[in-house]
């Protein structure tokens, strides 16, 4: 499909009704994935929540003196195996980017463990976990560089960074991404154009709802639409919806209407190309089950050990509840690795990792996931 930013601006903005714009995603969502919605049974491990930037909605980043830290490896090998206990298969490594430019505590604590660097800290972090657990590794570093994913990839089958929006003005004074450099949509396309270069399958997405006007979510559609043509190691799509936290700057501010919402997403599945998947996170809509219908394939990562540290206030579905709405909407719940079946291959793969993901996973690149008990 050509990929027409006035069309775009019509489908979300224009006359055409809600449930319409919804039966023409779910038609295409059907066309590409059948009946099947995905998740990904994980544990969070919060490597380090100090960082060099600070943005106006974040409750994640810490500074040293507001308790920021490292995890030690006993520490993420505890998370780890607990994870594993429970039949999970990602182990999610959420840091803040590269804090030891701005903290000398950061430096410090690189330094007591052999380190130069927080790159290198989680590569061997990912290292332990793969090495020693059956996770799967994924990394959310923020910005890496071309020689950094090289390395990710041979510990991790996936990486991620989110765009959150194309607007450069959401950067200005009194905007949520005001001196925080590593938002740059020009450096994050930059991490993502490295990553197609040595074919590192990545996440990315949009934060809707942080600030956004009317022309610049459609600018954000549509960007979003080519980016995902131009470098198809995106491998998946995160379309999230703002949430406002307390003790933070936005703490006031609205989260995006539902129905703006669904239709964004909506949208978003009509654009987008067939390779890639379209994820909404479950425990951040007051209603999923309106947007099962809406063109997403995808619930992201779900956790029956820790809650969603980036977004401490909502807590994950109870597995057997989801299972049962994702049911009601004619589809089926299905587990996978962080990596996505159709990127399940010696192409997008190390080959350890690769020979690794051939243990657990069905003849069609599925998992098993049999813990369903309540989170």
């Amino acid at each position: 499909m050509n990929i027409d930013k006035n069309k775009i601006k019509q489908f979300i903005y224009g006359s055409i009704p809600t449930k319409e714009l919804k039966e023409i995603s779910f038609e295409r969502k059907k066309e590409i994935f059948n009946n099947i919605i995905t998740f990904s049974p994980k544990v969070f491990i919060p490597l380090t929540t100090l960082c060099r930037d600070h943005c106006s909605y974040c409750t994640f980043v810490k500074s040293p003196s507001d308790g920021g830290l490292y995890l030690t490896e006993s520490e993420v090998l505890s998370l780890a195996r607990a994870g594993e206990s429970k039949n999970c298969t990602e182990a999610l490594f959420t840091l803040g980017d590269k804090p030891e430019i701005k903290w000398k505590e950061a430096e410090n604590f690189l330094t007591l463990n052999g380190c130069v660097s927080t790159y290198e800290y989680l590569l061997n972090m990912m290292d332990s976990v793969a090495s020693n657990t059956s996770l799967f590794p994924h990394a959310n570093p923020g910005l890496m560089t071309e020689q950094e994913m090289k390395s990710y990839k041979e510990k991790s089958v996936s990486g991620g960074v989110m765009i959150e929006t194309f607007s450069n003005r959401l950067m200005n004074k009194g905007m949520p991404h005001y001196k925080c450099t590593t938002k740059s949509p020009h450096l994050r396309i930059k991490t993502i154009s490295a990553a197609n270069d040595i074919k590192y399958p990545i996440t990315t997405g949009l934060l809707v709802g942080i600030g956004q006007n009317e022309d610049e979510i459609v600018d954000d559609i549509f960007n979003l639409a080519n980016l995902t043509r131009d470098y198809k190691c995106i491998q998946e799509v995160i379309i999230q919806n703002f949430v406002p936290k307390k003790n933070t700057i936005m703490a006031n501010a609205p989260e995006p209407e539902f129905d703006l919402f669904t239709r964004i997403i909506a949208v978003s599945r009509i654009m987008l190309p067939n390779h890639v998947s379209l994820q909404a996170p479950p425990n951040l809509s007051k209603d999923i089950g309106m947007l099962l219908n809406a063109g997403i394939n995808d619930l992201g990562g779900i956790s029956p050990v820790t809650i969603d540290l980036v977004n401490p206030d909502r807590l994950w579905p109870e597995l057997k509840n989801l299972s049962s709405v994702v049911e009601t909407s004619g589809q089926v719940l299905t587990s996978r690795l962080p990596v996505y079946p159709n990127f399940i291959n010696k192409e997008w793969m190390s080959p350890s990792m690769y020979e690794k993901s051939q243990n657990v996973i069905d003849e069609h690149g599925y998992t098993n996931f049999t813990t369903m008990e309540s989170i």
